[in-house]
C-alpha cells in the first residue's frame, strides 16, 4: 500500500511538471501569436513572463528585443540583448544593436556595430549605406567614403543608396570631378530629384561651369522651390548671365522662403516684447518698425508702439513720423473705443 502511494505521489508530481512546462511553453506559443498579428504590446508581456522562468532561452530573449524596437524602447532593446552571452551573437542581434543606438544618437556605439557588421557580414548593404549616411551626417565624409567604397569595389556597383552616400561623401570632401559623374549617373538610373540637381549646380558652380550650374538649378527649384539656398545659388548664376530679372526675382524669393512673413511678425513682437521689458526703447523701437515691413495686415498698432518706443528713445524724428503713419491708419482699428484713446494719446504726443 505504501509503495502504492509513494508512485502515486510521484506520477501526480510528473504531471504537475508536465502541465508547468505546457503552460511555459505556451506563453511562447502566445507570444509569438500576437506577434504574427501585430499585437507587440500583448507580445511583449508573454515573452517576459517566459523568460522569468527559461532566462537563457536566447530565441524568446531575441523575440522580447525585437518588440521593445519595435515600440521605440531602445534602451530596453539594448538592456534585453546585453544578457545575450558574447559568443552567441547573431547577425540580426547586431542589427538590432546597431539601429538602437541609431535612434539614441550614440555615435561611438553605432561605429561600432556598423562597423562590425560591415566587417563580418560585408553583403549587407542596409547597414552600409545606413552606416555611411551616418558618418555623412555627422560629418565624417572620409569615414562614409571608406565604408561605400569598400562595399562598391568588393560586393556590389549597382546599389544606388550606397553610391549616393558616396557621391555625397565625394562631395562633402570637395572632391568635386569624382563627386560629378557619379550624381550624373544617379539621375539617369532614376535618382533625378532635388538633392541630386542641387548638390551637381554647387559643384559645376565651383568649377566654373555655370551653363551646367544654371541647367541642374533650374530643375533643383522645380522639385523643391522653398529652398532659400538653392535658390540664392541660381540668382547668383542667372547674375553671372545677365538674366537680371530673373536673379532678381530669386534673390527676393529666397528671401522669402528664408524668413517667412509670418514667423518674421512673430519673432519680432516677442523681441519686442523682451526688450521693453528690459529698458531696451531703441532696439525695441526698431522691432516694431521691422513689424511694419512683415505684417501682411498691415496692423496700425504696430506703427502706435514704434511710436511710442521711438519716444522712450527720444527719437524725435522717428516719432514723429511713426505717429503720422498711425493717425493715418488708425481708422483701420476694429475696436472704435480702443482706436479714440489712441488717437487721442497720439494728437497730443504730435503737438509736444
Amino acid at each position: 500500500m505504501k509503495q502504492f502511494r509513494l508512485i502515486l505521489i510521484l506520477w501526480l508530481c510528473m504531471a504537475m511538471n508536465a502541465m508547468g512546462n505546457e503552460t511555459t511553453a505556451n506563453l511562447l506559443q502566445q507570444g509569438d501569436s500576437c506577434l504574427s498579428r501585430y499585437d507587440v504590446f500583448h507580445a511583449t508581456q508573454y515573452y517576459q513572463k517566459y523568460l522569468e522562468t527559461n532566462p537563457s532561452h536566447l530565441e524568446a530573449r531575441r523575440k522580447l528585443a525585437s518588440c521593445y524596437r519595435k515600440v521605440g524602447n531602445y534602451t530596453a532593446c539594448i538592456s534585453c540583448l546585453d544578457k545575450i552571452p558574447s559568443d552567441s551573437i547573431h547577425h540580426e542581434d547586431m542589427r538590432m544593436y546597431y539601429y538602437a543606438y541609431l535612434n539614441q544618437n550614440n555615435n561611438d556605439k553605432v561605429s561600432l556595430w556598423g562597423e562590425r557588421i560591415a566587417s563580418s557580414f560585408p553583403y549587407d548593404s542596409e547597414i552600409i549605406a545606413s552606416l555611411a549616411s551616418h558618418y555623412n551626417g555627422a560629418n565624417q565624409p572620409g569615414k562614409a567614403e571608406e565604408v561605400a567604397k569598400n562595399y562598391i569595389y568588393k560586393c556590389d556597383s549597382t546599389n544606388l543608396y550606397i553610391n549616393k552616400e558616396y557621391a555625397y561623401s565625394l562631395f562633402m570632401q570637395f572632391k568635386y570631378d569624382e563627386a560629378i559623374p557619379l550624381y550624373e549617373k544617379l539621375i539617369a538610373q532614376g535618382f533625378d530629384n532635388f538633392e541630386s540637381n542641387f548638390i551637381l549646380g554647387l559643384c559645376y558652380e565651383d568649377l566654373p561651369d555655370n551653363e551646367k550650374a544654371l541647367k541642374h538649378y533650374q530643375k533643383a527649384v522645380l522639385f523643391k522651390s522653398d529652398n532659400a539656398t538653392c535658390l540664392f545659388h541660381l540668382a547668383l548664376v542667372e547674375k553671372a548671365f545677365n538674366m537680371d530679372s530673373l536673379s532678381m526675382a530669386h534673390f527676393n524669393q529666397s528671401l522669402e522662403v528664408s524668413l517667412p512673413k509670418g514667423r518674421a511678425l512673430r519673432t519680432y513682437k516677442w523681441l519686442a516684447d523682451l526688450h521693453f521689458q528690459h529698458n531696451r526703447y531703441a532696439d525695441a523701437a526698431r522691432d516694431f518698425e521691422l513689424c511694419t515691413l512683415y505684417d501682411e495686415e498691415d496692423n496700425p498698432l504696430n506703427y502706435y508702439n514704434a511710436a511710442q518706443m521711438f519716444i522712450a528713445s527720444k527719437n524725435k524724428l522717428k516719432a514723429k513720423l511713426y505717429l503720422q503713419m498711425f493717425l493715418a491708419n488708425a481708422n483701420r482699428l476694429e475696436d472704435k473705443k480702443e482706436a479714440a484713446q489712441l488717437i487721442s494719446k497720439a494728437k497730443e504726443q504730435l503737438k509736444q
